[in-house]
């Protein structure tokens, strides 16, 4: 009777064969994907300028943050930076690391208050071990991501800019009450 010896690969061949078709999968998407530039702002971001304070619009765009189940991990007078862990199987793939296989999906707000209204400027990104002393950022600012920051960001300019109609006055106070029938 002979026993039957099974080896396990070692680190290196499985990391090797991992990076190979990483870099495969890569070609191969990029060949597939249709170019979309950046948007065409003075920046190369996604940006608007909406007539309104820094801070409405931050609590706006904190609102429509938490509702696409990002979370906020930075706040200051003049950014808002928030962040989710990316739900995207190709970035997974290629921007994970041993340390945090699941990178962040991460967007940088930047306020320029200009007289009564404020510039916003948004830097998207996918981060590589993200929260650590190790981050890596891979900057995303064309694409259909950008996109559909530039879409929420002239959606909420809209809003924040479109007035509201005052309330109507209540008609119940205005009428007389009726005489008892005899």
């Amino acid at each position: 009777m002979q026993a039957i010896a099974f080896e396990c690969p070692d680190w290196g061949e499985f990391m090797f064969i991992r990076n190979c078709t990483a870099a495969v999968l890569a070609v191969v998407l990029a060949g597939c994907q249709t170019a979309v530039q950046a948007p065409n702002t003075a920046s190369g971001k996604p940006e608007v300028t909406i007539r309104a304070t820094t801070a409405a619009i931050k609590a706006r765009l904190l609102s429509l943050a938490l509702d696409k189940r990002f979370n906020v991990t930075k706040d200051t007078e003049y950014l808002l930076q928030i962040e989710k862990p990316s739900e995207n199987f190709g970035a997974t793939l290629l921007l994970g690391s041993r340390y945090d296989g699941i990178p962040a999906e991460r967007i940088v707000f930047t306020f320029a208050p200009i007289g009564d209204s404020t510039r916003v400027v948004a830097a998207g990104m996918f981060v590589t071990n993200p929260g650590s002393a190790f981050e890596r950022i891979t900057p995303v600012n064309g694409g259909e991501g950008a996109m559909r920051t530039q879409q929420t960001l002239d959606e909420l300019k809209v809003s924040m800019e479109t007035p509201t109609p005052p309330p109507a006055a209540p008609v119940a106070a205005a009428r007389k009450p009726a005489k008892p029938a005899s």
